[in-house]
């Protein structure tokens, strides 16, 4: 397809012969592939490499002035500074042996975009907009506009993928003057030239999207939406005339083109990322209209004949089913009785047939029964947008957006409360979009939806990442800066996440243990706040290891079955039953265990403690249910000795088990339930204030099955117990 009233650089017609080529050391210059305004490109090939490269050469010195020069090399170096796949990089500059600038692209031998149909390629206009709105967006994010957005400076690699060149009009945001002019004109072609940019005043990277929107209306239709062999009355037209309607065929994206192309760029999409969102509901039609109904459609709307044929066809199968049913209906309604007008299901199809009122009219029966944004074809925001359509003054038709927009709130919310991405998304996209085309993205109505949203997603995320939904809650950060979002309360927000442990993520703090993230929410249940907690209660073979290095006395121990044993010779060495270095240690008092995490703390480097009651509790939350006791922890099972009840069932383990043996809980700690009770913080206060017990709580190896987990035992601190254990937590 060649594009009508484009700028384009000239193909050299000249034979080789009758052009002086350059002279630059290290390249062998092949032919001349095209001549502009400032600079001409050659085909070459790189001697050291073998390759063959394009070289951009300005045109001799004496026909420039120095600030065309400066230009040049201006050009060079943005380049220079953007790596991006769909921005085609800069190799080297330099000068010629001439003494002219030069500089050394990739050859792109697929040729350029003015020369390519996406007319009936919606799939791949849309995918070849998003790459190149990508590539605006990294260049905008470093302060830098192209300018100069058209067909000839989108190019195309070997592997078919766009890439976006020539910015040798391209603006730093670092530069003083952003009204470069060259020749007398502004700079850019007049074509695709932003209002702004012809009025030679400050622009930014919304003149890039009027330009990459008047390349998408040439790329839809085959010509431009402006055009006059003119530049002056090109320029007005930019300025002053409505952007013209596109073919019925194409409307669905008339408000994609008016929103890119609107005269003022504070009523354009706000940067790249808003206008490649706004493609997603225009994909999304393009994929209904390529499925069986939309291909049938599209036919019959090219033969009528068919459309005849089928029509004829639909009423005589019609009217054969339905003639026993009219045979036995009651009498008919009079004529007369049945209300004129319009279903309130019944699509908006732009055919022309219904006035402005009747369609205002259809409009409010969707918005009474909720067809706000669907179904698709029959919802009242498409009937507003097809009242714009014919008429983009209307003020019922604007009005009539910002109460679908109001009445969309709620629908919003609950999707975020819901996390559903995906219809959150959709749904933002398709309100997003409206109200852009009606213009009303600074009236109170969007105002409202955007702060309700922004509270909706802040709310959720901090709920998330309360109960250690971190993945989740991440995906809505996502999506929070994808709408926009990015305002220091979801700066604070993604700072607390990445710092955030994840639950069932193991951290192994440098003494070597390791510890599990317990979420402010376990099933529902608050606690104060997060913390994390040894996966596994502290080992034989960890405990002994403190001992080795401390010198520790081990304490006395006190066979819970047996309590007239006082002064059995029992200690964590020897607490009177087998045990493998993986098992929990027991035998050991509450003093024991404070030592234990004072040593620990030491060669760390962090602050632990025991739990407290309520933070032992919280955690015991997260056990799992729906199996067999025996085998969800070590309990007293029929191998058990001694009086009291067992289960019929046998865990594997008589005494003690190594830790992790049995299933873990749903935040990945293990043996919350039997193995060994536990010691925790919480004290039953004796005389002059101190705590002569610690509260211990959990069941173990002794436990008969009726015991509660959440069982408290007040056991004396100075001792230690042949079925308790202990586990450290610190706060995250």
């Amino acid at each position: 397809m060649r594009m009508q009233g484009s700028d384009t650089s000239k193909i050299a017609n000249l034979p080789d012969r009758a052009v002086v080529l350059p002279v630059i050391p290290g390249y062998r210059i092949e032919r001349r592939l095209g001549l502009g305004g400032m600079a001409t490109v050659y085909l070459a090939v790189q001697e050291s490499l073998d390759r063959e490269v394009a070289i951009k050469v300005m045109r001799p010195s004496r026909q420039l002035d120095e600030k065309q020069s400066l230009r040049f090399e201006h050009e060079a170096r943005i380049i220079a500074k953007l790596q991006h796949p769909g921005i085609m990089v800069i190799h080297e500059v330099g000068r010629t042996q001439q003494g002219d600038l030069y500089y050394v692209m990739p050859y792109l031998a697929r040729g350029d975009l003015s020369v390519r149909d996406y007319r009936d390629d919606e799939p791949g206009l849309i995918a070849l907009l998003r790459a190149l709105l990508d590539a605006l967006d990294y260049a905008h994010a470093r302060g830098i506009v192209h300018r100069d957005v058209k067909p000839e400076n989108v190019l195309f690699d070997n592997a078919d993928r766009p890439q976006l060149a020539d910015f040798g009009i391209a603006l730093s945001r670092g530069e003083g003057n952003s009204r470069i002019t060259g020749d007398g004109m502004a700079i850019g072609s007049g074509a695709q030239m932003s209002p702004e940019q012809a009025r030679a005043d400050k622009v930014d990277g919304r003149s890039d999207l009027y330009s990459l929107g008047v390349l998408t209306y040439e790329l839809l239709t085959g010509e431009l939406p402006f055009n006059s062999a003119d530049s002056l009355s090109l320029a007005l037209m930019h300025a002053q005339d409505p952007v013209p309607r596109l073919p019925a065929e194409k409307a669905h994206w008339q408000g994609f083109i008016d929103c890119a192309m609107a005269k003022q760029p504070e009523q354009r999409f706000r940067n790249a990322q808003a206008m490649q969102r706004a493609l997603e509901p225009i994909r999304r039609h393009a994929r209904r209209s390529a499925g069986p109904f939309g291909r049938v459609r599209h036919a019959m709307s090219h033969r009528p004949a068919l459309l005849v044929a089928t029509g004829l066809l639909l009423a005589v199968s019609l009217v054969s089913l339905a003639l026993p049913y009219f045979r036995q209906a009651t009498p008919s309604t009079p004529a007369g009785s049945v209300a004129a007008g319009t279903e309130p299901g019944e699509a908006a199809a732009d055919d022309g047939q219904k006035s402005l009122a009747e369609l205002d009219a259809l409009a409010s029966q969707q918005m009474s029964i909720g067809a706000l944004l669907t179904p698709a074809g029959a919802n009242a925001a498409e009937t507003y947008l097809v009242m714009l359509r014919r008429d983009p003054q209307n003020q019922q038709a604007v009005a009539g957006i910002e109460s679908v927009v109001s009445a969309s709130i709620p629908s919003l919310t609950a999707a975020v409360d819901a996390d559903d991405h995906e219809q959150l998304r959709e749904r933002y996209l398709q309100i997003e979009l409206a109200a852009d085309s009606a213009r009303i993205r600074d009236r109170d109505a969007f105002t409202q939806l955007r702060g309700a949203l922004r509270a909706a997603l802040l709310a959720r995320v901090g709920s998330l990442a309360a109960s250690g939904q971190r993945e989740v809650a991440m995906r809505h950060m996502e999506l929070a800066g994808e709408l926009g979002f990015d305002d220091a309360g979801f700066a604070a927000l993604g700072e607390r996440l990445r710092n955030q442990p994840v639950v069932g993520q193991a951290l192994r703090d440098a003494g070597g243990e390791e510890f599990m993230f317990v979420p402010e929410r376990i099933n529902g249940a608050a606690f104060g706040k997060a913390f994390l907690m040894m996966r596994d209660e502290v080992s034989r073979s960890a405990y002994a290891e403190f001992v080795r290095s401390s010198g520790r006395e081990a304490s006395r121990c006190r066979n819970t079955l047996s309590p007239l044993r006082l002064f059995d010779r029992r200690d964590w060495k020897d607490p009177g039953f087998k045990q493998s270095g993986r098992d929990p240690v027991v035998c050991v008092s509450y003093a024991d265990a404070r030592a234990y995490a004072d040593w620990l703390g030491r060669r760390s480097g962090k602050s632990y403690r025991l739990p407290s009651k309520d933070e032992w509790l919280h955690a015991a939350r997260s056990l799992p249910g729906g199996a067999a006791t025996c085998a969800l922890g070590n309990i007293r099972d029929k191998r058990a000795d001694g009086p009291g009840t067992r289960l019929d069932c046998d865990d594997g383990y008589p005494r003690t088990a190594p830790s992790g043996a049995f299933t873990a809980s749903s935040i990945g700690i293990n043996d919350l339930r039997g193995n060994v009770a536990e010691w925790t913080s919480s004290c039953q206060a004796g005389g002059a204030g101190t705590c002569e017990r610690r509260a211990v709580l959990g069941t173990s190896w002794q436990d008969d099955p009726q015991v509660s987990q959440t069982t408290q035992r007040m056991h004396a601190a100075e001792r230690g117990y042949d079925d308790v254990g202990f586990r450290l937590v610190r706060d995250p």
